[in-house]
């Protein structure tokens, strides 16, 4: 198991890439497509919204309901931002009229993750590793250097993790350098599919 040991965060404005201005330009108008036709476009879920360089969707809550991953050119893995943001902010950011946001920032010198929340903890920072959770990484870091394919590495994980679901597999595979950037990143509904799919052609 990870043992959570949360670390001090430096609270900072931090300039909007534009990158990021322009994928919230495209979450917006899949909102817009979303009130129109919800039935069509359902955006009710946490990966719902994949766009530019955005996952994410609509989680309820009247402050700030929805909830984002950024992951930066050139640094997807140790400088994501996590954005909570309300519809209107997502529009001044898209407009320009933001041009900055409050963000609380890793301090350890091999993160960049940003967090809207002061409360959030990192993944790569907060979090020890005891031998078992060591173990793991390593043996599903080896299986990524020998999958071509998304179907390759659900079967390779659930060799190593039976019981898994879709959502514990996305957390054990966004995690691993470059490997969605090579395979392509999964919504919920895929992984588990797929994990449906091999356990049916096994038999198990």
């Amino acid at each position: 198991m990870r043992q959570c040991n949360p670390r001090p965060k430096d609270q900072r404005k931090v300039p909007i890439p534009d990158e990021l201005r322009e994928s919230l330009r495209e979450v917006r108008e899949v909102i817009d497509e979303a009130e129109r036709d919800p039935d069509d476009m359902p955006i009710d879920f946490e990966d719902a919204i994949q766009v530019g360089a955005i996952c994410g969707g609509w989680v309820g809550g009247d402050n700030r309901p929805f909830e984002f991953t950024y992951f930066p050119a050139g640094d997807r893995k140790y400088g994501r931002w996590f954005l909570a943001l309300h519809e209107t902010e997502i529009e001044d950011i898209a407009d320009g009229v933001i041009s900055e946001l409050t963000m609380y920032c890793c301090t350890s010198p091999d993160c960049h993750c940003k967090f809207r929340d002061e409360s959030e903890t990192c993944v790569f920072c907060d979090y020890e590793d005891d031998s078992e959770t060591v173990s793991l990484n390593q043996q599903l870091a080896a299986l990524a250097q020998t999958v071509n394919s998304k179907k390759e590495w659900v079967a390779g994980y659930l060799r190593i993790k039976p019981d898994a679901s879709g959502v514990s597999l996305i957390g054990d595979y966004n995690p691993i350098d470059g490997l969605g950037d090579r395979l392509g990143w999964f919504s919920t509904p895929e992984a588990q599919e797929l994990i449906d799919q091999l356990r049916s052609e096994s038999g198990s």
